[in-house]
């Protein structure tokens, strides 16, 4: 069986370390603006809605698939999904 690479496979420890920064930089929760996109993000990407559609397995994965980015934009920038976000 194929490894799945990892995002932070392809990055020195340095470089990670650069795009934690970068993330935090251009999305500053105490911004109201970075609080805007984020709570619009989390919505469409159904951070807090199941992803499942019943019968149709090809949008059920499409939905995992953003709701899988939301969630490595949210693990860049530290934050708890439980206690940051409007639902």
């Amino acid at each position: 069986m194929k490894k799945t690479i990892h995002w932070y496979d392809l990055y020195s420890s340095e470089n990670i370390q650069k795009v934690k920064v970068a993330y935090k930089n251009k999305l500053d929760p105490s911004h109201q603006e970075s609080q805007l996109i984020l709570n619009d993000l989390a919505a469409y990407c159904r951070v807090h809605r199941t992803s499942f559609i019943p019968n149709d397995p090809y949008q059920t994965a499409f939905n995992e698939g953003a709701r899988d980015v939301f969630l490595h934009i949210y693990d860049m920038l530290n934050f708890d999904i439980t206690q940051n976000f409007n639902q």
